[in-house]
């Protein structure tokens, strides 16, 4: 009997030793954070990005219409101009002396105009009284009507002289801004040798380079997104022009892009990206644009994470990719308009995981991305 309760003892230590080594339950796995956006669908194709300048729609290139040495620079680069308004001079020494000279040819030829005509009057006097043949008073007539002749050029010459000397004085021709002044005091100009460039005050555009195998994909009036660099609104453009011939030096067509609604934002020389909405073709009707992060890659085939909206919880749904850009992917198949996906994170997940919303992101939907 008393061997018996040790083996007892032993039975019961090793029951309790076997109960310490059974392992604890899992604690059951955490909800996972997931940042949603609700895909729409879109019936246009995003064209590739080109950067160029903002300028105004009308430049004017201003020179002066006479040579000279300039006396006066009136006016720096930013300045506002009104139209009219003078811009630069010349030393109008010359040019005055020139108008003097013209004006007195004008007042001899007047004179000799007045001398003739009162001759006229006198010889026709003479002519009835039959004191001269009519052969004479005839001769006399001529020499009126070439007095007359002489004062009409001298009185166009006169008049040219006028303008030359208005000529020193360059104005601007329309209300706008002072892009480019190269002028100083001093310096020696030639007739049309461009001095200034004025900005209209209105239109503003951005003009791009094309190259020669992209030309053929613009057309006049297509849609356009427009962003400065800085960021901040997206415009909507619409290309005005096309050159027809490639510029010399850079090889490619300039295209002339105006920006439809330009607000004060929109100053002159500053960059911009703008880029062409293409429409897509019918079998592209159900288009959905989502984010680059919203793509899972796997064997060669795109995926994204669709939400079960009552169950919150996340299945892996196979995508067609139409397009890529740097930021946004344009899919063709496999999500419909209402769909709720994952945005980020996404090779964190796994199908039937638990999920909750971080909230929608509306900064993300199509119609309002940036380009």
């Amino acid at each position: 009997m008393p061997s018996v309760l040790p083996a007892i003892v032993i039975g019961v230590l090793a029951a309790a030793t076997l109960a310490g080594c059974k392992p604890a339950d899992a604690p059951p796995e955490a909800t996972r954070p997931v940042r949603i956006l609700v895909v729409q669908p879109s019936h246009t194709l995003q064209g590739d990005v080109f950067s160029g300048d903002i300028r105004a729609r009308v430049e004017s290139r201003l020179a002066f219409r006479v040579g000279g040495k300039v006396a006066a620079r009136l006016v720096d680069v930013g300045a506002q101009v009104k139209a009219g308004q003078a811009l630069a001079r010349l030393e109008p020494t010359d040019l005055q002396l020139e108008e003097t000279a013209r004006k007195a040819k004008l007042a001899a030829a007047h004179s000799d105009f007045e001398q003739n005509r009162t001759d006229v009057e006198r010889y026709r006097a003479l002519l009835a009284q039959g004191f001269i043949s009519q052969a004479d008073f005839d001769r006399r007539l001529n020499t009126l009507n070439s007095a007359r002749a002489t004062l009409e050029a001298a009185q166009s010459t006169a008049q040219a002289g006028s303008n030359q000397t208005a000529y020193a004085t360059l104005s601007a021709d329309r209300a706008g801004v002072v892009t480019q002044i190269d002028l100083e005091p001093g310096q020696v100009v030639a007739v049309g040798q461009v001095v200034a460039k004025v900005a209209a005050h209105g239109e503003r555009e951005v003009v791009i380079s094309v190259a020669e195998t992209q030309r053929e994909a613009f057309q006049r009036g297509q849609a356009f997104q427009i962003q400065l660099a800085a960021g901040g609104k997206v415009y909507q453009g619409k290309l005005r022009e096309l050159a027809p011939d490639v510029d010399a030096v850079t090889h490619t067509y300039a295209a002339y892009i105006t920006v439809v609604d330009a607000d004060e934002t929109v100053k002159l020389g500053m960059t911009a990206r703008a880029q062409p909405r293409l429409s897509a073709p019918p079998d592209h009707a159900a288009l959905m644009t989502v984010p680059l992060t919203a793509l899972l890659d796997s064997e060669g085939k795109s995926y994204v994470w669709v939400l079960d909206s009552k169950a919150l919880t996340v299945k892996r749904q196979a995508v067609t990719v139409a397009q890529l850009d740097s930021q946004y992917a344009t899919l063709r198949s496999g999500l419909v308009a209402g769909q709720e996906i994952v945005t980020a994170g996404v090779h964190l997940l796994r199908d039937g995981q638990v999920v909750r919303r971080l909230g929608q992101d509306p900064a993300q939907t199509l119609g309002t991305r940036a380009p």
